[in-house]
């Protein structure tokens, strides 16, 4: 896992999701491609990232300090561990759509006719 750190992006090696640097007044404003709407800094956006990758990890060396690292990693961000997971969980459904060219969430199941 390595992530790959810019003045404008944070990329990760394992993960397709990345933080974009966007210019502000306040100038330290980042956006988390998996948390949408939120503002984060520098900072939090790293450890966002570092979340990501931890769970995306799918065969970590420790899977119980797997999980208090990803655990410490959401409280940065104001989330606990189970929001983080369905957060990124909906991210992987929403790119899987997109890249179908679908958008299957008011589908409505029909029958074959008879």
């Amino acid at each position: 896992m390595t992530l790959e750190l810019t003045n404008w992006l944070i990329t990760s090696d394992i993960t397709p999701e990345t933080a974009r640097y966007i210019p502000t007044v306040d100038g330290d404003s980042w956006l988390l491609s998996w948390l949408p709407g939120r503002i984060l800094s520098r900072d939090q956006a790293i450890s966002a990232m570092v979340l990501d990758e931890t769970l995306s990890d799918p065969n970590p060396e420790d899977y119980v300090i797997a999980l208090e690292l990803a655990a410490i990693r959401a409280e940065d961000l104001g989330l606990d561990l189970a929001e983080a997971i369905v957060l990124l969980y909906a991210r992987i459904l929403e790119r899987d759509r997109q890249l179908a060219g679908t958008d299957n969430r008011m589908a409505v199941p029909t029958t074959p006719a008879a």
